[in-house]
């Protein structure tokens, strides 16, 4: 940096970023208005048609703006400052999970509500995504002379497997990208805190069925549509009115329901969920026959047992954090109940193990594994190289916290590719207007701040300018 100091860089770039939040909340919007939740594959379009959406807008924005972009052909695009292969590469991704119901504001439809943008994606990860391109293009306008090659990775499959980097069998639109292009030198993952993410637990889903139907019950929990209810449809009509914790209509048939606002499978809540108060309501009422008490009494203890110590892999995890089992979904299959568990594990089982632990335990109460599919590996990584220091003093210089590198209980791009570390942007912040549980990144109203949005811009602009002094 020869025409400016590094301090006249710093308060240039900061006067740009406050400038720029008109334009910053411009971009969330556009992005926000594009629906891409995962679909049926297409060519081209190994995610669906809404995920592939988000690339294409990306890659119109990098041409409106001058960037250097790239679409991978495997459900990543990537917007660079400059021709060639990027050093550094800042990993968001445009799909989101499913909308759900019960919304206050229009999912697609972006809001301003007190500083805070409303809309799915807004904050998972649409927001850290046009926030870390306005803090590009302030770097090409000031034309700060960068001795790296900084991008923008956006991909297509994060909430769902992150196939988009891994890969899908038989689909040669999704040969993953760790398979078949070379990652940059550092990446660094903005979905998650500051001032460093240096490892986080695996994943994986499991599928748990009843060998028996349930008799006069249709049960089902966690549907896309409405993921916080779980209902009940009864063969009876000698159901009260009132249930505790549940509602309760009667016609032809009598139905129960059981609300919970819905959460990240990464974060199960231990007192349950609305799979817990409409299992416990149907028992405790005896709405249930005899040989149901069995299956219904399951359903309780495990969607409870957030730490799975029934089925025997609560095990020691420090510095990890507890592995946990969130147990959000409930298909019916003929009267035969399927249970959906997400499982977050650190290092010291396996999924295998897992599995296993789990078939063993649930076999004595008439459940048998009717599918299983890995998710991520747990990793580490070193929170002491030349390259996590620089980022954990950017991080500190702007928050003025000496808070320590952490690890995470949620999967990201992070846990996919070589030398990455999750660095911010903790933009999740719902108004203070909005009631507990409303306003979560997966949840109802999901809601990002742009004050903290601005505030991660300028943490990673100081990282990016010490970057450019160091060897990593």
């Amino acid at each position: 940096m020869t025409s400016m100091t590094k301090q006249e860089y710093l308060a240039a770039i900061d006067a740009q970023i406050e400038a720029s939040r008109e334009a910053l909340t411009e971009d969330i919007f556009r992005l926000v208005r594009i629906p891409s939740v995962q679909g049926d594959p297409l060519p081209g379009a190994p995610f669906g048609p809404g995920p592939r959406a988000v690339l294409d807008e990306v890659l119109k924005m990098a041409h409106e703006d001058g960037f250097a972009a790239e679409d991978h052909g495997v459900g990543v695009v990537h917007a660079a400052l400059r021709e060639g292969q990027p050093d550094l590469g800042i990993w968001v991704h445009g799909d989101v999970v499913p909308e759900g119901d019960g919304w206050r504001y229009a999912p697609y439809e972006p809001t301003l509500v007190d500083g805070c943008i409303i809309g799915r994606g807004s904050a998972d990860n649409k927001g850290q995504l046009a926030a870390v391109w306005h803090v590009l293009k302030i770097f090409r306008d000031l034309q700060i002379p960068l001795k790296y090659n900084p991008a923008i990775y956006v991909g297509s499959n994060e909430e769902s497997g992150m196939a988009d980097l891994q890969g899908l069998p038989d689909n040669p639109d999704a040969r993953g990208f760790v398979h078949v292009c070379t990652p940059p030198r550092l990446s660094l993952v903005p979905d998650g805190g500051f001032p460093l993410g240096y490892g986080g637990k695996g994943s994986l889903r499991l599928q748990l069925r009843s060998r028996d139907p349930l008799h006069g019950i249709t049960l089902t929990a966690g549907q896309t549509a409405s993921p916080g209810n779980a209902d009940a449809i009864l063969d009876r009509a000698d159901v009260p009115d009132t249930l505790p914790s549940c509602t309760v209509a009667k016609g032809e048939k009598t139905s129960v329901s059981a609300y919970s606002p819905p959460r990240h499978g990464a974060h199960p809540d231990p007192n349950g969920n609305m799979i817990t108060m409409l299992s416990a309501a149907l028992l405790d009422a005896g709405l249930c026959a005899d040989e149901d008490r069995r299956t219904l009494d399951f359903l309780r203890r495990v969607s409870l047992d957030t730490a799975g110590a029934m089925f025997g892999i609560n095990i020691p995890s420090a510095p990890m954090p507890p592995l946990t089992v969130f147990a959000g979904r409930i298909d019916n299959d003929g009267g035969h109940v399927i249970l959906h568990l997400n499982i977050r594990y650190p290092l010291g089982i396996t999924y295998e193990e897992i599995v296993q632990r789990i078939a063993d335990a649930a076999d004595a109460d008439g459940f048998d594994v009717y599918d299983s599919k890995p998710g991520q590996k747990p990793y580490m990584a070193d929170p002491d190289t030349p390259a996590a220091r620089i980022l954990r003093e950017a991080a500190r210089e702007v928050t003025g916290s000496d808070a320590a590198p952490f690890l995470l209980s949620g999967g990201t791009y992070a846990h996919c590719l070589p030398n990455a570390y999750v660095f911010g942007m903790s933009s999740n912040q719902p108004p203070k207007s909005f009631p507990a549980g409303r306003g979560g990144a997966h949840g109802v109203d999901e809601a990002v701040s742009l004050d903290r949005l601005q505030r991660g811009m300028k943490i990673y602009a100081r990282a990016l300018l010490a970057l450019n002094e160091a060897e990593w």
